[in-house]
């Protein structure tokens, strides 16, 4: 099964490495990455040329003009772009546990829909995690 991975973000590259550092852990890699980039100025598109070059998978970056936010559209976007039979979609600054793809796929199956909540850090783990990069959980 071919999966891809949909980021969305908005004008915040840190936040964005991160997202990358925790994909760049995982124990189960995606067949690809699409950032779904709601108008974000160029530091954004370096910071994904950057990373490109530490994947072995292929990254695209649909871009579309900041004219407010318009995030569904840019996810729509995405998500027509993506070649995936399986989709995986994420915010820009969601940090994933090492296993986070893998437990996706086991448990995968057609017509299925998993959500899941975001878990928010407090402030010294906030802290640790940019002076670190990562958050290794």
């Amino acid at each position: 099964m071919k999966t891809s991975l949909i980021i969305s973000t908005y004008n915040w590259p840190e936040a964005l490495k991160l997202v990358f550092e925790s994909v760049l852990r995982q124990s189960i890699l995606v067949d690809e990455i699409i950032i779904a980039d709601d108008g974000s100025p160029e530091t954004t598109r370096f910071l994904i040329d950057d990373y490109r070059d530490l994947f072995d998978i292929p990254i695209k970056h649909i871009w579309q003009d900041d004219l407010g936010f318009r995030k569904t559209i840019i996810l729509n976007k995405a998500f027509y772009a993506s070649s995936g039979d399986y989709i995986i979609q994420i915010d820009g600054d969601i940090l994933l546990h090492s296993n986070f793809i893998k437990d996706h796929l086991d448990n995968a199956e057609k017509s299925r829909f998993i959500h899941g909540g975001r878990v928010l850090l407090n402030e010294n783990l906030t802290s640790k995690s940019l002076k670190s990069s990562i958050i290794d959980f």
